[in-house]
């Protein structure tokens, strides 16, 4: 449990960095694909962060906990954790996009995979580094 309290007390500014960062990317990347900037991006910044926080607290709690439980070294849980964003990335945008495999877009690597970076450094490498 000692082990775990480090672990869990970085989950929610985590959480916090990690949305801003997807939002912000997200706005940044639509606004281009439209050519345009506007009212629309704060919108849809806005919806990104929420999404992102819930996905990020949720999954950060369980990322943290495997980590945790399996007694992770920093490469080992930053492998975990590009995976397991990637893979939860790719099925959120299946399932509010209704698209298949062959629909994924490859803009959302470049949102997941620096968010995943990110999530694991504010919570993993900075828990790993205090000890």
């Amino acid at each position: 449990m000692r082990e775990t309290q480090p672990l869990f007390r970085r989950l929610f500014p985590a959480a916090i960095a990690t949305s801003i960062f997807a939002a912000l990317a997200h706005a940044v990347l639509v606004g281009i694909a439209a050519r345009s900037i506007g009212l629309e991006l704060v919108y849809i910044a806005a919806v990104t962060f929420v999404v992102a926080l819930v996905v990020a607290l949720v999954g950060g709690a369980v990322l943290l906990a495997i980590v945790a439980a399996l007694k992770l070294r920093p490469v080992s849980s930053l492998l975990l954790f590009l995976i397991v964003i990637q893979a939860i990335a790719i099925r959120l945008e299946m399932y509010l996009f209704e698209g298949s495999f062959s629909d994924i877009s490859w803009q959302y690597g470049l949102i997941s995979v620096p968010a995943s970076v990110i999530a694991w450094h504010q919570s993993v490498y900075c828990a790993y580094r205090e000890r």
